[in-house]
């Protein structure tokens, strides 16, 4: 009789370790299969999108932003366009002459972007 439950003893507890050793299997499985996703999901994002809550379009800023930014033109790599007159992306700081805008006024912003959404020219036009 000993024997008989020692015997059932030793099945439970071998299908116990079983129920554990493929529940680790399976954890272990989904989890590789997740990390992967992840890391395919990070590796696929494109990085020159930025998600901003700001609707473009709707930001009006002062004069002296608009000249920050035509002196930023380097970092923005965009055109800039101010009330008609353009700032190429590679120009030259040195002989750039911002003196007509008036950094009192206000300026409403638009931004024109290429298919892959990257920045193409920044315009600004006046309030």
């Amino acid at each position: 009789m000993k024997n008989a439950a020692s015997m059932i003893e030793f099945s439970a507890l071998f299908f116990l370790f079983l129920t554990a050793l493929i529940s680790g299997s399976y954890l272990f499985e989904t989890t590789h299969r997740t990390m992967v996703e992840a890391d395919s999901t990070i590796n696929g994002r494109d990085r020159n999108l930025i998600e901003t809550p700001l609707i473009e379009g709707s930001e009006t800023v002062d004069g002296a932003s608009v000249v920050q930014s035509i002196f930023q033109i380097a970092e923005i790599n965009a055109d800039i366009q101010v009330d008609g007159l353009l700032y190429d992306k590679n120009l030259n700081m040195d002989y750039t002459d911002v003196s007509m805008i008036n950094v009192n006024d206000m300026y409403r912003t638009e931004y024109q972007r290429d298919s892959d959404g990257i920045l193409q020219k920044l315009i600004f036009r006046r309030v």
